[in-house]
């Protein structure tokens, strides 16, 4: 049975020359269609095999749902079941999928707030690189909102842009998302910060407050793992033996049983950096120290106690808050559960609709991996 939900999907092709409108996807089974805070998501959309959907849904072709975020289709199959009936069931990333195809081109270092070395990485691989054919064709900047940590040295040589963006992005505690503006025929790189909401906040903010002594919750649950945690790192860089530049992170002071270590071989950093342009530029020694500093900060970022906390939300009677209205991807909430013993205070990393015989809105706290998971879903009938 096909579904009623009024939700349009539109498919456009976009490639070096061409960025134009395909057509509509007019019948559809289901689609889950979500979008990440931090990096890209993953869509799905079963439509069943017609003549114009054969057409439309091709590797490559880009979709959209008329928000600010549309994905690119990379997988296409087609299954006949038992009773004889034929479906498409397609799969790709959101648009930050493109920042995965191009990598730090040689040596590279910068300086200040998270989110302008996040721009300035994009600007030199993939909108304004020395070498035109790296170049990803319709992407440019948005403004720099100066948000996250002020870096005072970071170095990276080679790897995805996209991998060092959640890296950078997941230790600020920030997000980035690549919008999509078919109007302007434009994709807008994007650097942002979520609203604290939770109770208390200092900033004065309005909060959002999720509790079993509301009735907001219906059904929960709690998960805690610390296998992977680690609370000191020692970071070593160039050099040989005892001269090797080496830095410590983290709880240093830490001791016994609470104390859990890291290693990180960061040889990659250098104290000389080659350029395309032949310069070679030379850090001090404070500066290639802030270098390892910077790279400890991110590895243990990525050994924390993970958690996951689950809640059905009540979407019936009187809600109190709504989302997009009250709350959005990106801001902090808290969630309150007496009958698991639970508080959490968490950002919302991703909003996932659900288009099937029912709708539904599943809010994700917290990164999967490698800080704190939470999902809050949010049914509407």
């Amino acid at each position: 049975m096909l579904l009623n939900k009024s939700i349009q999907i539109i498919v456009f092709k976009i490639d070096n020359d061409v960025f134009e409108q395909l057509g509509d996807i007019s019948q559809y089974t289901s689609l889950i269609w979500p979008d990440n805070f931090n990096g890209y998501a993953i869509f799905e959309l079963w439509a069943p095999i017609t003549i114009d959907n054969a057409k439309l849904l091709k590797q490559g072709n880009v979709i959209w749902t008329g928000g600010e975020n549309a994905a690119v289709i990379e997988i296409v199959k087609a299954i006949v079941d038992e009773n004889g009936n034929k479906e498409l069931d397609v799969k790709g990333r959101t648009l930050e999928k493109y920042l995965t195809d191009r990598i730090i081109w040689g040596a590279y270092t910068s300086k200040g707030y998270t989110s302008t070395i996040m721009y300035d990485l994009v600007d030199k691989n993939c909108i304004n690189p020395d070498d035109l054919n790296r170049k990803i064709p319709w992407l440019e900047n948005s403004e720099d909102a100066k948000v996250g940590k002020d870096v005072s040295q970071y170095q990276k040589t080679g790897g995805e842009v996209y991998e060092a963006l959640v890296s950078l992005a997941t230790d600020s505690d920030i997000g980035f998302s690549v919008l999509f503006d078919p109007r302007n025929k434009k994709l807008i790189f994007e650097v942002r910060a979520g609203i604290d909401r939770t109770y208390d906040n200092p900033d004065g903010n309005d909060p959002v407050v999720f509790s079993t002594d509301l009735e907001d919750i219906l059904s929960s649950s709690y998960y805690s793992n610390d296998e992977d945690k680690k609370t000191t790192a020692m970071i070593q860089g160039e050099d040989k033996g005892a001269a090797r530049k080496t830095v410590f992170v983290g709880e240093t002071e830490s001791k016994g049983f609470n104390r859990r270590e890291l290693y990180v071989d960061a040889r990659d950093l250098q104290s000389e950096i080659y350029g395309e342009n032949g310069e070679t530029t030379v850090l001090t020694e404070e500066q290639y120290l802030s270098t390892l500093t910077q790279r400890g900060n991110e590895k243990l970022a990525e050994c924390v106690i993970t958690e996951t906390f689950e809640a059905q939300i009540r979407q019936f009677g009187d809600v109190q808050y709504e989302f997009g209205k009250d709350y959005a991807k990106g801001d902090k909430v808290s969630v309150i559960d007496k009958q698991l013993g639970v508080q959490v205070s968490a950002r919302i990393t991703e909003v996932e609709e659900d288009f099937d015989s029912e709708y539904n809105l599943i809010l994700t706290f917290g990164y999967s991996y490698p800080t704190m998971l939470t999902k809050v879903k949010r049914m509407l009938t």
